[in-house]
């Protein structure tokens, strides 16, 4: 109740809350512009997101209800590759640097056991998933600049993950909900890249042993049991993607039969979500993808979890690359241009000119009312990678 008042009363105040709510009431959307453009606005909320905090670290999410929140370790460590990529495609140094404030704030604040601390603002306790997520930050900026403190730290967090690691592969102490999660084979793609980086086995064996699990959880259908936050809940896209995508960067620093099969579980799985993406919009009974997906990849949802969009995208992408076929960047190019018409350009709110909302409609079950600075940063990923497949 008090997070609703908050909103109304936001309404009064700040005009510009409104506006999205009455356009995604009537279905309104924007005319989409050069993806240039879109790109260009979403690293640009990110870099707000990040100096309203000044601390390095980035803004979690813009809500309606208390404005910016405080940073959030977890995301930041993985928009430290986006930034990195960005100030590349553009030719700026500048985001370089900003990506080296945000990596400088995640040693700042790592704990003493290499773990990396859970949830929004400073807390105290640990998350196997946040540590993996900061992990590719630090490996990624440590390959641009050989500063070693990066890789020190990202080692240091790799031996956590690998000492807290059950014996049959999967991570179920310090989990979100005090769970094991199949999208924890993220964690096992940054503890891949710190085996590549220092060739200790210890964490190829880790990996190897994670991977067996998730793909011990997988049903007829290439659908994952424990993809979603909850233990019997029916999992968001956002989640889903990131099992994927875990599971095929890792297979990407894989090699024999593992990786093989690693991608046509995946292959598999992905293709059957794009077909029902285009099921839902030529029925016309959805704007684009769902929210969630349940166990038959079909789903009852009103609503859109505009995240895993982006997600979905990246790995359709990726799918091209792997395979060739034009099916699949047609998919991402299509899913993307929906993201584009919601994508407000043009509003005098810093914390919704360029972002991207939790849900579709905006007051959906995912970060309603909210911009989450992971959406803006996968959509950001998906349209570099985009550009960067569209000139070959």
């Amino acid at each position: 109740m008090l997070k609703l008042f908050q909103i109304l009363i936001s309404f009064i105040y700040k005009p510009s809350h409104l506006k999205p709510v009455f356009r995604d009431l009537f279905k309104k959307k924007y005319i989409p512009q050069e993806d240039k453009t879109h790109l260009d606005a979403s690293i640009s909320w990110l870099a707000h997101a990040q100096d309203v905090t000044s601390t390095g670290g980035c803004s979690g999410v813009y809500t309606f209800a208390k404005g910016w929140t405080a940073p959030y370790p977890e995301t930041t460590g993985y928009i430290i590759p986006t930034l990195i990529k960005y100030g590349e495609f553009i030719k700026d140094s500048s985001y370089f640097e900003r990506a080296k404030k945000m990596a400088d704030w995640e040693i700042s604040i790592q704990l003493a056991s290499g773990a990396v601390r859970g949830g929004v603002g400073i807390n105290e306790y640990p998350i196997v998933f946040n540590t993996g997520q900061v992990m590719l930050g630090w490996t990624t900026i440590y390959a641009h600049s050989s500063e070693k403190k990066y890789l020190d730290a990202a080692i240091k967090a790799a031996n956590w993950l690998v000492d807290i690691q059950d014996e049959d592969g999967k991570w179920s102490k310090n989990t979100y909900n005090q769970i094991p999660h199949a999208y924890n084979v993220r964690v096992t793609w940054a503890v891949l890249k710190v085996y590549h980086l220092t060739k200790d086995e210890k964490y190829l064996n880790a990996a190897t042993k994670n991977i067996n699990w998730v793909l011990s959880n997988k049903n007829e259908n290439d659908w994952f049991n424990w993809m979603g936050f909850k233990k019997d809940e029916v999992p968001l896209t956002h989640t889903i993607a990131y099992t994927l995508r875990g599971l095929l960067e890792s297979s990407k620093l894989l090699s024999g039969e593992l990786q093989a099969e690693i991608q046509k579980v995946v292959i598999r799985a992905s293709t059957t979500i794009m077909e029902y993406f285009y099921s839902v919009k030529s029925n016309k009974s959805h704007f684009t993808l769902p929210g969630t997906l349940n166990e038959n990849w079909k789903s009852p949802d009103k609503f859109s979890c505009l995240t895993g969009n982006a997600q979905m995208a990246i790995i359709w992408l990726e799918l091209f690359k792997i395979s060739g076929e034009k099916k699949y960047f047609t998919a991402a190019s299509d899913i993307l241009e929906d993201l584009k018409q919601l994508q407000n350009l043009s509003s005098q709110n810093k914390g919704i000119k360029g972002g991207i909302a939790g849900s579709y409609p905006v007051w959906g079950k995912y970060v309603n009312f909210g911009y989450p600075n992971w959406a803006a940063k996968f959509f950001a990923d998906a349209l570099m990678l985009k550009a960067e497949l569209s000139k070959k």
